[in-house]
């Protein structure tokens, strides 16, 4: 229904500027009925005509609903008369009537009279026929249903629909339907996400702009009314002449933050991002953040400048973009926390007058918690007074984390911590020991991360939190209630050009933002205000008689805003506050005054100066002085340089900080070599004029040569030489020397070949007085290279991939995440020892009726790494390059092979060079590997590709360390195979293949994963096909696993047998049926068998049985009916059935 009122409001918002004027021609008849050929006929819009006279209403019956038109009986008219019906009609992709078939009546020369048939339309009832072949649509429709002995019934549908095009000339839809709701975050490894959930329609008109669902909202009104959210709801946005006006309801998926840090040496990442409140466990909404490096955004993807786990809220630089310790990054993003629905309404609009001359623009935003609709949180009574009384203050909406824990069945209170109390410095203090099992153990405590250093406890584990003494730690045993909140903001915008070149904006905004809407206390600073002029002359000519000065420009610009003013997302530029040196994050009223000018000599000449002045509250003001000169020429030398001052001072604290850069670069050609730097010097005093350790000094010069594309060869190289000096012992001292050396090289001259190359190496060494503070010498490697090569006609065909850098990792730790019963693939066996944790030894895989899945999350806990990933594949085809006959070239003719070989390695090895240049004697080592894995497989073929007779020869080799929270894991599997593929006869077939497994694992004792297993497996599969759409098939298997991992070797001998056959329906659907019978025998019933032998099957006879049918009934209408029974060991009869049907438009 909404989308029928979206098209009818875009419709009537045309006015009769969609109509069409229509003449309809007709002979008197004796019915006296005349239909008229237009579907949407305006009222009132006819005229109608008996030859030449012009019918009054009242001479005819006109029908709307039907298209009918009648003359009045009274009228006198003749069957010689013509009949003229004009008038107005909307143009509408719709027809009167829509039909499959009609019914005709033609003589039959064979029965010698008349016969009625139903013929086919050519215009067939077809979402072309309804829609109008301008509209593009894919996607499908699905509905199903699955039942079983083990399963309810369980009905499924889907709808995934995109729309586009144009129902008319003027209206133009853009949908996507889905009922599907994916709770799977996009994979932030790529430039652009595909965001699989997002449903919306979009109907436009040069007049009006509708859209409902999610959609992306990004507006910019004056300085302080910017927003840009990802919503669910409607927006509305009409045009018309010079007025613009945009309306939004909707649902915010996330609130709005900014997160600014340094980044580290040697470390490209995770970097964690935190919420407003410094919360840990937040979820980034996908394509929302905006990240920055030194004020520069930057591209998502692996390709690009950095990654993003969106679930885990981390992001990790690529190896194209080298982060150190002067690295400033800037992260503005939405996030989800998961408390309570957030409701989001704007409205603003926008008009020009006096021929574009004056533009005014007014906004309205409001974002708010909806406090009585919360998320994953419920308010107890006592709660919400807590909240109440809170007002503003965050840190007095606290209760205790600590629960004592509920009596079990049994009547006994099994909890997770011991109540510990002690004396620490002279005063009694309580504390929580991690002790599960222990008859001590009776409460349950929530913990909540509350920042470095500003709790008592640090996390070991899902769970496990350690008190390691007071203020040392991360988390502290409460709970913050979340305060539900809201902000209002409004603003006006006057923008007008008096006179050529002359641009006066005069801008007035005011907020309402309540901290606490469960409370009235403290609401007396919700409201505050700001204000902006800015005064813009454009770069004009000025010349006085004869001389001329260039061009000239002037800026002004008068910024007030009130400490109580909120805005609903950033109002600064991004490097804002390094500008002025502003260091806290407090809210002062502010006041910012800046006032620049710009000269232009010469065409090629650009030079800009500023003064600002900031002044925030009555204890800091900071002056800044600002210069930029630029020298642009395309074919020969390019300048650019800058030179920016600040003097600040703060509550008796002063400073002086200068920053300059250059870069000089000349481009002949092909050829463009350059020279670059960066300096800066910042001195900051107290009150005694004693020297801060905040302050600095550094000098960084950069020469380069690089060459564009010189057929097809693209390279830069850079040398970098860096002097960073800071405070020690009250002056400045040199602290250590950086050099960086930096390449990239790219060739993509031949179709047969194609490489990249980026490579930065940096080594930072510090002076012998810094070494003795604990400072220690660093080297930073980040190389990532991708080769594609297909060389002597495809013989050799292939790539090469190889990466590595510097970053920091946590060790992983095993979650079993519950889900429904027949989605999951571990079954929990209950809680064996009794200790009120579901330990790892108490779950076990599954391939029927699991109900936990299993998951890694990250530790708190970061180590300093190296993180490499190569990999190789190489594919050769002899037969591509041996056309001759001779005895060798005979025998090679037919042979192939693949290769594939790829190493992954997350190391804490200090010696990175051990690490990139593939040492491998120091991978997959249990003191330095976090995680790390190394698969090698060789194929080699024999007559690859021929039916009647070829062979594959298998090598398969798998070496895997991890190192999880609960212990170390390490992994060896080898396969050894040979499979044997011939034709018997022309009807019969046969596939033989013989493997040999090593399967091995080392787990830690408190886990049931160790395993030393040899299996050594033959089958033959037959297939007899005695007509072509019909095939019979026989598999025999035998097997032998072993496990020698208990003191007494569990040996398991495995037969098996399966009868299928397939029927297929020319083209149109297939029948299989299938029946496997699978009996294993074992020595030894006492030891734990290994999943990796058993595969979900129970010791003795397993049958499995199933029915496979598809059809399609049409050509976009897909049929699925499926049914699978099993009877294992003793047990019973196991039955689930599953139905589809599938359209696909």
């Amino acid at each position: 229904s909404l989308f029928v009122f979206l098209i009818s409001v875009t419709i009537f918002a045309q006015e009769y500027n969609n109509a069409t004027t229509v003449t309809d021609t007709f002979h008197v008849n004796f019915n006296n009925e005349y239909y008229l050929s237009a579907v949407a006929i305006i009222p009132h819009s006819e005229s109608v005509k008996l030859n030449k006279r012009i019918l009054n209403p009242d001479e005819y019956n006109l029908s709307l609903q039907k298209g009918k038109i009648s003359l009045d009986t009274k009228l006198n008219f003749r069957l010689i008369d013509t009949l003229f019906v004009t008038y107005q009609t909307f143009r509408l992709s719709l027809q009167k009537e829509f039909k499959r078939r009609s019914l005709i009546v033609r003589y039959d020369s064979a029965l010698r009279d008349t016969v009625r048939i139903a013929q086919i339309e050519s215009s067939s009832f077809t979402s072309d026929a309804i829609f109008g072949q301008n509209i593009q649509k894919s996607g499908s429709i699905v509905r199903g249903f699955t039942v079983g002995t083990n399963k309810d019934f369980t009905l499924e549908s889907g709808l995934r629909l995109q729309l586009s095009g144009r129902l008319s000339d003027d209206i133009e839809i853009v949908a996507a339907l889905t009922d599907e709701n994916t709770p799977i975050q996009p994979e932030g490894n790529t430039e652009t996400l595909d965001e699989l959930d997002k449903v919306f329609i979009e109907v436009r008109h040069p007049n009006v702009i509708g859209t409902f669902g999610d959609y992306d909202y990004a507006e910019s009104i004056g300085e302080f009314g910017k927003v840009n959210r990802k919503l669910q709801g409607l927006k509305g946005e009409f045009l018309f002449e010079d007025i613009n006006a945009v309306g939004a309801i909707a649902g915010s998926r996330g609130k709005f933050t900014s997160n600014q840090f340094n980044g580290e040496e040697g470390n490209q990442g995770p970097y964690r991002l935190f919420g407003a409140n410094n919360e840990n466990n937040i979820i980034i909404i996908a394509g929302s953040e905006r990240i920055f490096i030194d004020g520069e955004q930057m591209k998502r993807g692996e390709n690009n400048d950095y990654t993003i786990e969106y679930a885990n809220a981390e992001i990790t630089f690529t190896p194209n973009r080298l982060i150190t310790s002067a690295t400033r990054i800037t992260v503005d993003f939405e996030y989800s926390d998961r408390q309570y629905q957030r409701n989001f309404f704007a409205g603003n609009v926008k008009s020009k007058l006096f021929d574009d001359r004056l533009k005014i623009s007014v906004g309205f935003f409001q974002e708010s918690d909806d406090k009585n609709n919360p998320v994953d949180i419920s308010i107890r009574d006592n709660e919400r007074a807590i909240l109440e009384a809170a007002g503003d203050d965050r840190n007095k909406a606290v209760i205790s984390g600590a629960r004592l824990a509920q009596p079990d069945s049994l009547g006994q209170i099994r909890g997770l911590y011991e109540r510990i109390d002690t004396t620490i410095n002279g005063e009694s203090f309580t504390y929580y020991y991690y002790n599960p099992g222990s008859d001590s153990a009776i409460y349950n405590v929530g913990f909540t991360y509350v920042g470095v250093g500003q709790g008592d406890y640090l996390k070991r584990g899902l769970g496990n939190y350690e008190f390691i003494g007071i203020g040392q730690g991360n988390y502290l045993p409460i709970i913050f209630l979340p305060l539900p909140s809201s902000v209002q903001l409004a603003n006006i915008v006057v923008e007008g050009t008096p006179f050529k070149n002359l641009n006066i904006k005069l801008e007035l905004a005011g907020s309402n933002w309540d901290r606490n809407t469960f409370s009235s206390i403290d609401d007396s600073d919700n409201f505050g205000y700001a204000r902006n002029i800015q005064v813009t002359l454009e770069p004009s000519e000025v010349a006085i008689g004869k001389l001329n000065f260039g061009k000239i420009g002037l800026s002004f610009k008068d910024r007030y805003i009130q400490e109580k003013f909120t805005a609903i997302d950033r109002v600064d530029e991004i490097e804002f506050n390094r500008h002025y040196n502003i260091t806290d994050s407090e809210k002062y009223n502010e006041e910012l005054r800046e006032i620049g000018i710009t000269i232009l000599p010469v065409d090629n000449l650009n030079i800009y100066s500023q003064y600002g002045m900031l002044k925030r509250g009555e204890r800091f003001s900071s002056d800044r002085f600002l210069s930029k000169v630029r020298l642009t020429n395309p074919e020969s030398i390019n300048l650019t340089y800058n030179i920016d001052f600040v003097n600040s001072s703060s509550s008796g604290f002063s400073t002086n900080w200068i920053k300059q850069d250059g870069n000089a670069f000349y481009k002949y050609g092909v050829i463009k070599p350059g020279f670059k730097f960066i300096h800066e010097n910042r001195e900051d005093y107290d009150s005694r004029d004693s020297l801060l350790t905040s302050s600095l000094r550094y000098l960084e010069y950069t020469p380069y040569f690089e060459l564009i594309n010189w057929a097809g060869f693209n390279f830069l190289s850079e040398y970098s030489i860096r002097e960073e000096s800071f405070p020690l012992n009250g002056v400045i001292q040199k602290q250590s020397d950086v050099n960086t050396s930096n390449f990239r090289i790219s060739y993509s001259g031949l179709k047969e070949f194609n490489t990249s190359l980026n490579f930065t190496l940096r080594n930072k060494k510090f002076t012998e007085d810094f070494k003795k503070l604990g400072y220690l010498d660093s080297e930073t490697i980040l190389i990532r290279s991708q080769s594609r090569f297909n060389l002597f006609d495809r013989f050799l065909d292939g790539d090469l991939f190889y990466e590595v850098s510097t970053q920091k990792s946590a060790r992983q730790e095993k979650v079993f995440v519950k889900v429904e019963k027949g989605n999951g693939n571990y079954i929990y066996l209950g809680d064996l020892n009794n200790n009120g944790i579901k330990d790892e030894n108490e779950f076990e895989p599954a391939i029927f009726d699991g109900e936990y899945i299993l998951v890694t999350v990250p530790t708190d806990e970061l180590f300093p790494v190296i993180d490499l990933k190569t990999s190789t594949r190489w594919k050769a085809d002899f037969a591509r390059i041996l056309n001759g006959n001779s005895f060798i070239e005979t025998i090679l003719k037919p042979v192939s092979t693949e290769t594939f070989w790829r190493i992954e390695e997350n190391s804490k090895e200090t010696d990175t060079k051990k690490i990139y240049l593939l040492n491998f004697s120091s991978f997959l080592n249990d003191s330095t590997t976090i995680r790390g894995a190394n698969l090698f497989q060789q194929d080699v073929f024999i007559f690859k590709n021929r039916n009647d007779l070829s062979f594959r020869f298998r090598f398969t080799q798998r070496k895997n360390l991890n190192q999880f929270a609960g212990g170390t894991e390490r992994g060896l599997f080898k396969e050894r195979g040979i499979r044997v593929r011939f034709q018997m006869v022309e009807e019969i077939s046969n596939q033989t293949e013989y493997k040999n497994i090593i399967d091995n694992n080392s787990a830690p004792v408190t886990s049931n994963r160790s395993r030393r297993v040899i299996i050594n497996d033959l089958s033959s599969d037959f297939s007899y096909r005695p007509e072509r759409n019909l095939e019979i098939g026989f598999v025999i298997r035998v097997a032998e696993n072993k496990d020698e991992f208990p003191e007494v070797p569990t040996i398991i001998n495995e037969n098996a047998q399966t009868l299928r056959m397939n029927l297929n329906f020319s083209g149109r659907g297939r029948l299989r049926v299938e029946f496997e019978r699978n009996e294993l025998v074992a020595n030894n019933t006492s030891n734990p068998i290994p999943f990796e032998i058993t595969k979900g099957r129970l010791i003795g006879k397993n049958y499995f049985w199933r029915v496979n049918f598809d059809y399609r009934i049409a050509g976009n209408l897909q049929t699925t009916l499926g049914y699978d029974g099993r009877l294992q060991g003793a047990g019973k009869i196991v039955h689930t059935m599953r139905a589809e049907a599938r359209a696909y438009f």
